[in-house]
């Protein structure tokens, strides 16, 4: 998902693709800066402008994966 989404040099939409609601993931991507490439490179210091490589793109979806399962902990399902 992430790379397809922010993963391109000039991702479609970007600033506006990633919505806040409807998918875990997305409330992810904003909690973690991974939403756009605007915040990728404001907060994980990864410049706009050219793809994401495979290893960024591991290192951010793992980063994605972690906040989720701390919000499962911290908020499980009821």
């Amino acid at each position: 998902m992430l790379a397809k989404r922010v993963g391109p040099a000039h991702p479609y939409k970007d600033g506006k693709q990633t919505p806040w609601r409807g998918h875990p993931v997305f409330t992810a991507q904003h909690a973690t800066a991974t939403c756009c490439r605007g915040c990728i490179e404001k907060w994980h210091y990864i410049p706009q402008g050219r793809e994401l490589t495979d290893e960024e793109i591991d290192r951010l979806a793992a980063l994605v994966m972690a906040w989720i399962e701390r919000d499962l902990v911290n908020h499980p399902v009821r």
